[in-house]
């Protein structure tokens, strides 16, 4: 055997590098005890690198690798059907120039055709293994139901405590299928060189395997907190010899912290003659995290996937999940997001409070709201009881969405004016059954009050800047006119109302072609038309001039015609936000207000001729603010830098403000009178709206790092919380007056919020003595707005993330479920 052996001396915080030719070989571990025995099959045509060298083992299982100067690993391409209990690498001894590796069969979570599931974790951020049981153990209980043929964490894991804590929580052992680390940006840390601490513990920081008909790559976050000792040319000169090895029939999927590119060709590139075309080796999916944004983008042929972290809630409020992939046997994917801390949640949400919304021709709309994070609904069936006596029996309901489940029943005459009993029963995948019952009294539908719209609105809060409230007497307590399903989730769009019809948006997380907008009657939400997006919009919407905007995450601007539902023009804005838009867009007397930084723009609604664009400052990710405007002033910002104001006519910049916590806001400002009122980070303001001057900061203690606008009254300022519900503060020396606590959320949305954190995303609406809101906790409420107290409620089953609409004598509220709910009230 030659041997040929280069030492660099330990210099200056410099690795000991060794350069060899090693050999070694792969075998099937037959007897599990980690080491060849005489007999134990020998594979054929494995990769085996050091690095930078990519080989294959031979008929007799061997390899031979030539070395470089920078090996510290040699490592293997786990083939599919196998796993190696994370040792599919080996650490590089000096003296030692031999490595083998052994492989355990792993083929029941492959399917014959090569199908299989995968999980994607990303930017956990743990200090410490405590407080994490939940989550491990709901991603390991969705892996055992699902059958996921391993999971992969894209990074983030966090820091030096998290890093030595991460790897014995979750490993292939204990979660019982293969589990993959990529290093983030938070994961190059103190030592002799960035990822020192991470190799110690997780191995080599790019490397490669293979599950059914796909090739899976691990590629490193290029930059961090301290500097990595590889290069982005070491990671090419690797890439490029492994996928040389990789058949044109297989797909590709390439895991990384970061997202590669915004371009439409997935290049990997190190100079403008020295690059990979992704493209062209059958790239299915750039797979990432870093954001902590939910997010699919298409490129030219691959996607690129961002997926927020599932432990807490994501910078721009993405909802807490981890994300499911399916990659059926041609290597081609769908992926579904799975939130997390959702335990066997179901719920009539068209029954509640012994009432239900009958219509005149007697029919029974059953809207069922029901989740189990650890194994998806199959089916969902309902039994209807009259007076005790069973009607109806076993009749499956329709999915609408990953939450909602829905049927329209004919409820018989003999029934009026007797107790109706509705029980709801959800098959899950893993063989349990969950289910819920409601009943009512079937009264007369032909004399109950109907929903009669008054004013407009056409913005977040009715107005441009917010100020909620209009003559609207939908006082508490409030009955179900009705509920419609808009077949895909609702988040942070609230509905408008304009001309007697309510508008709403929706969101596609999985890509699936769903995101709509979408108009339907306000008196029965009937659906009057519905234009499809190319992407989701998870913001405010806006309408003037008989035209309804929408901005989706793309950054798409659409105008539709309200009475159609036809486009009338659509703009691809461009964006400095990457991965994702996720701002909301105002628009009053014949102009929309779109985008942000140096794209926000103002823009003619009829014609889409572009009056101004900014150009004085830039955006920033995760962004989730509404513009505001009033009296000719415009106010945005950009997350983690500061509040702006432009001049709405021109389009000037007229003032910046990034004191006191101001730069982490995500709640949109009100601005009345001149004066500007705004939650951020974990204080109060209230300042001048012309100047930027701060007039009054309140230091409140807690966070308040949410969307809710306030609500401002005579004498009370009210609005939402991260972790306690709502507060009303005292508004001439913002002092608390109450504290209403919800109870603990569905989906955790607020940055870095976590269970049991009692969220209100949604801003409070004002009726007389009536204060509703939505919450995390899937209830509307109505308090009493002097005491706080609560005054009614109604169920939903379903996290709101959308701030409530009134108008006349009804009140419309969306769920994430992607149901609309109309609500009337019977007090004159």
């Amino acid at each position: 055997m030659k041997i040929r052996l280069k030492t660099t001396l330990l210099l200056c915080g410099f690795p000991f590098y060794v350069s060899a030719q090693y050999i070694g070989k792969v075998y099937v571990d037959e007897n599990y005890n980690g080491k060849y025995d005489a007999g134990e099959t020998l594979l054929n045509k494995v990769s085996v690198s050091d690095g930078l060298n990519v080989v294959q083992t031979n008929q007799e299982g061997s390899f031979n690798l030539a070395g470089h100067e920078k090996a510290k690993f040699i490592f293997i391409t786990t083939p599919s059907g196998y796993k190696t209990n994370n040792a599919y690498y080996r650490r590089i001894e000096a003296g030692r120039t031999a490595y083998d590796f052994g492989v355990i069969p792993y083929q029941n979570r492959i399917n014959k055709d090569g199908s299989h599931r995968f999980i994607q974790i990303s930017d956990t951020e743990i200090g410490s293994p405590q407080g994490q049981e939940r989550w491990v153990q709901e991603v390991k209980d969705y892996a055992a139901n699902e059958k996921a043929a391993f999971i992969i964490h894209t990074g983030d894991i966090c820091y030096i405590p998290g890093l030595k804590s991460h790897l014995g929580m979750m490993n292939t052992m204990n979660m019982d299928t293969q589990m993959f680390y990529a290093i983030g940006n938070h994961d190059l840390v103190q030592g002799d060189y960035g990822e020192q601490v991470f190799e110690s513990i997780y191995g080599p920081t790019f490397y490669s395997f293979e599950v059914g008909n796909a090739h899976y790559i691990v590629t490193p976050m290029l930059g961090g907190d301290y500097q990595p000792d590889y290069t982005k040319k070491d990671v090419y000169e690797w890439l490029k010899n492994d996928l040389k090895y990789v058949s044109k029939e297989k797909a590709v999927y390439i895991f990384n912290h970061d997202l590669l590119t915004a371009d439409e060709r997935m290049l990997y590139q190190i100079s403008d003659n020295e690059f990979i075309d992704l493209d062209k080796y059958n790239l299915k999916a750039w797979i990432y995290g870093h954001w902590h944004v939910n997010h699919i983008h298409k490129h030219r042929s691959a996607y690129s996937v961002c997926t927020s972290t599932l432990t807490c809630g994501g910078i721009d409020h993405a909802s807490s999940a981890f994300r499911v992939f399916s990659v059926d046997g041609k290597g081609d994917f769908q992926s579904e997001l799975r939130y997390t801390f959702i335990n066997r949640s179901i719920e009539l949400a068209s029954i509640s409070n012994g009432q239900a919304p009958v219509n005149e021709k007697g029919e029974l709309p059953l809207s069922v709201n029901v989740y189990h994070t650890v194994s998806p609904v199959q089916k969902v069936t309902y039994n209807i009881r009259c007076n005790g006596q069973v009607w109806i029996k076993d009749q499956s309901m329709k999915k609408n969405t990953n939450f909602n489940w829905s049927a329209l029943v004919q409820l018989p005459e003999n029934c009026k004016k007797r107790l109706v009993t509705v029980v709801a029963e959800a098959y899950l995948s893993n063989g349990e059954i969950i289910k819920t019952e409601e009943s009512f009294v079937y009264n007369d539908t032909r004399s109950i009050t109907r929903i009669q719209t008054s004013c407009d609105w056409t913005n977040l809060l009715r107005t441009p800047n917010h100020i909620g409230g209009n003559e609207a007497n939908a006082i508490a307590p409030l009955r179900l006119a009705w509920v419609q399903n808009v077949k895909s989730n609702i988040y942070m769009t609230s509905p408008l109302v304009y001309k007697g019809n309510v508008y709403v948006a929706s969101v596609d997380e999985d890509a699936q072609g769903k995101a709509a907008l979408m108009s339907m009657e306000g008196e029965t939400g009937k659906i009057r038309w519905k234009y499809m997006l190319d992407g989701s919009v998870k913001n405010s919407i806006a309408i003037t001039d008989e035209v309804v905007f929408a901005q989706d995450v793309h950054s798409t601007l659409y105008a539709v015609d309200v009475n159609t539902g036809n486009l009338i023009w659509k703009k691809k804005m461009g964006t400095e936000t990457i991965p994702s838009f996720d701002g909301g867009i105002i628009a009053a007397d014949g102009i929309v207000y779109a985008g942000t930084g140096q794209t926000m723009c103002a823009i003619e609604a009829l014609s889409g001729k572009i009056c101004w664009i900014n150009k004085d400052w830039k955006s920033r990710e995760g962004c989730t603010i509404t513009l505001s405007l009033e009296d000719g002033v415009l106010v945005g910002g950009a997350h983690w830098d500061a509040m702006y104001a432009n001049d709405a006519r021109t389009g000037q910049l007229l003032w910046t403000n990034r004191k006191d916590g101001l730069r982490n806001r995500s709640a949109s400002p009100v601005l009345k009178d001149g004066i500007l009122y705004v939650p951020s980070l974990s204080s109060f303001f209230i300042m001048n709206a012309h100047t930027g001057e701060i007039l009054m900061r309140k230091e409140l203690g807690y966070n308040v790092d949410v969307t809710s606008s306030p609500l401002i009254t005579d004498e009370l300022i009210i609005f939402g919380t991260a972790e306690r519900g709502v507060v009303a503060l005292d508004k001439s020396t913002l002092e608390e007056k109450w504290n209403f606590q919800t109870t603990p959320s569905f989906i955790y949305s607020a940055p870095y919020t976590r269970y049991p954190a009692c969220t209100v995303e949604t801003s409070p609406v004002q009726v007389g003595n009536n204060v509703y809101f939505t919450a995390s906790d899937g209830i509307l409420y109505a308090l009493d707005i002097q005491t706080g107290k609560q005054i009614w409620r109604y169920t939903m089953g379903a996290p709101s993330f959308a701030s409530v609409a009134v108008s006349g004598n009804a009140l419309f509220v969306a769920d994430f479920s992607g149901n609309v709910y109309g609500f009337v009230s019977d007090t004159e």
